[in-house]
C-alpha cells in the first residue's frame, strides 16, 4: 500500500503557495503600471522588479538556517504576515521611494514563507514518494503562474488608483487567508525530527556535515545547475514580449498560458516517472526539450510555432525544477533541509536576476534571437555538466 501525499497539512501547504504566489505574480504583471502611475515616468519599473529580487535573494542566506532553528511552521506564518502587511502598505505608497521600500519587504516575506513550506513539504511528503510530492506540491505556484497575472490585469484594466487600490486589498485579503491554513496546520506536522531521534540523519548536531554560509557542500552541484536553467529561459520570461513585438505578434501572452500549461502537465507525471525509474528519465528529456525549445524561440517563423515552443518549455521547467530540488534535499543533512531548500530557490531567483540583466545588455549588441541562442547553449552545458556529476551512471560507479 502507497504512503499518502495528500494529508490535510499538505493540501494546506499546497493552497498556502498558490495564495501567496498570486499575490506575488498580481505585482509581477502590474506594478510597472503603478509605478508609472504615481511617477509619470516608465522608467521606475525595472527598479520595482530588482528590489522586489533584493529582498528576496538576500534572505535566502539565512532563510534555512531560521527554519532549522524556529521550525518551517513559524517561518511560514511570519513570510505570510510580512507578505499580507506588504500588500496591504501598497496602499499608502505615495512616492517611488516608498514603493520600493515595501517591494524589498514583499520579496522578503515571499522568500521566507516559499523556503520554509518548501521545507515542510519535504517532512510531510512520504520518501518513497518524494519527487512525485515534490512535484504537485509546487503545482500552486505554477496555477499562480498561470493566473495572477490575468487576473491582476483585469482588475486594474482602467489603470485608475482606485481599481489598483482594489487589488492590493485583494493581495492582502488572499495572504491573510494563506495566514490562517498556517495556524490551522498541526504544530507537529511541518517539524523536522529532533536531533537525537534516530531518523537516519546525524544523531547530535556536531556529527553534521561542515558548512559554508550555512549551507553543506552536497548542494552545491544542484544548485550550479539549477541556476544555469533559470539564466537559460530567463529572457523568455522576460523579453518574449519585445521580441513578440519587433515579429509583429499580436498574441504573445497566450504564449506564457501555453507555458503554464506545460509547467502543469510535466508536474503531475514528471514526479512518478522519477520515482518509479529514475532522476535520468526526467532530467535527459526536460535538457533536450529545454534546448529545443529555446532553439524554436531564436527561429519562429510564427505565433503558432512560438506557442508549441512554450509548451515545450514548460515541459522542461515543470520536469526538471521538482528534481533539483529533490537533488538538493537528498544530499543534505535530514536536519538541514530547510538551508537545501534555500539555496535550491536562492539559484532560482539568482538565475533570473542575472539571466534577465545579461541578457537586457546582450540583446542591443547579437538581438533577441541571439540571446536565446546562447540560452540554449547554456542548456547544453547544463546537460553536461549533470552527465558528468549528479547522473545515475555516475553516481553508480562512484
Amino acid at each position: 500500500m502507497k504512503e499518502k501525499i495528500w494529508t490535510r497539512d499538505f493540501t494546506f501547504l499546497m493552497i498556502g503557495l498558490l495564495l501567496i504566489s498570486c499575490a506575488n505574480y498580481f505585482f509581477a504583471s502590474s506594478i510597472a503600471v503603478y509605478a508609472k502611475l504615481i511617477s509619470s515616468s516608465g522608467v521606475y519599473a525595472g527598479l520595482l522588479t530588482s528590489s522586489f529580487y533584493f529582498g528576496s535573494v538576500a534572505m535566502r542566506l539565512v532563510n534555512g538556517t531560521l527554519v532549522q532553528k524556529y521550525g518551517a511552521r513559524r517561518l511560514m506564518l511570519i513570510g505570510a504576515v510580512l507578505c499580507f502587511s506588504a500588500c496591504m502598505a501598497h496602499n499608502f505608497a505615495g512616492t517611488i521611494l516608498v514603493l520600493v521600500i515595501f517591494r524589498i519587504i514583499h520579496g522578503i516575506g515571499y522568500s521566507v514563507f516559499s523556503t520554509a513550506s518548501g521545507t515542510a513539504a519535504s517532512y510531510i511528503v512520504p520518501p518513497k514518494r518524494i519527487a512525485e510530492g515534490m512535484g504537485y506540491y509546487t503545482i500552486g505556484n505554477v496555477l499562480a503562474m498561470a493566473l495572477g497575472p490575468a487576473i491582476a490585469l483585469s482588475i486594474v484594466s482602467e489603470e485608475s488608483r482606485v481599481q489598483f487600490h482594489q487589488l492590493f486589498c485583494i493581495a492582502a485579503v488572499i495572504c491573510g487567508v494563506a495566514v490562517v491554513l498556517v495556524l490551522l496546520m498541526k504544530p507537529n506536522g511541518t517539524a523536522r525530527p529532533a536531533i537525537g531521534e534516530k531518523s537516519g540523519a546525524a544523531s547530535d548536531a556536531a556529527d553534521l556535515p561542515r558548512t559554508f554560509l550555512g549551507f553543506e557542500k552536497g548542494v552545491l552541484l544542484p544548485t550550479l545547475i539549477s541556476f544555469m536553467m533559470s539564466f537559460s529561459y530567463a529572457p523568455v520570461i522576460v523579453y518574449l514580449t519585445a521580441y513578440g513585438l519587433t515579429k509583429g505578434w499580436k498574441n504573445v501572452g497566450f504564449a506564457f498560458t501555453m507555458y503554464a500549461a506545460g509547467l502543469l502537465s510535466s508536474r503531475l507525471i514528471a514526479g512518478k516517472i522519477s520515482d518509479r525509474r529514475g532522476a535520468d528519465y526526467v532530467m535527459y528529456p526536460a535538457y533536450i526539450m529545454g534546448i529545443t525549445a529555446l532553439v524554436m524561440i531564436a527561429l519562429c517563423p510564427n505565433e503558432p510555432c512560438l506557442y508549441a515552443a512554450m509548451v515545450i518549455l514548460g515541459l522542461c521547467v515543470g520536469g526538471y525544477n521538482p528534481q533539483i530540488n529533490v537533488f538538493c534535499i537528498s544530499r543534505c543533512s535530514e536536519e538541514r533541509r530547510g538551508t537545501a531548500t534555500a539555496a535550491f530557490n536562492g539559484a532560482c531567483d539568482l538565475g533570473l536576476a542575472l539571466g534577465s540583466t545579461i541578457s537586457g545588455i546582450l540583446t542591443s549588441i547579437i538581438g533577441y534571437r541571439g540571446v536565446y541562442f546562447i540560452g540554449a547553449a547554456v542548456c547544453f552545458t547544463a546537460m553536461l555538466i549533470y552527465s558528468r556529476t549528479l547522473s545515475e551512471r555516475v553516481q553508480q560507479k562512484s
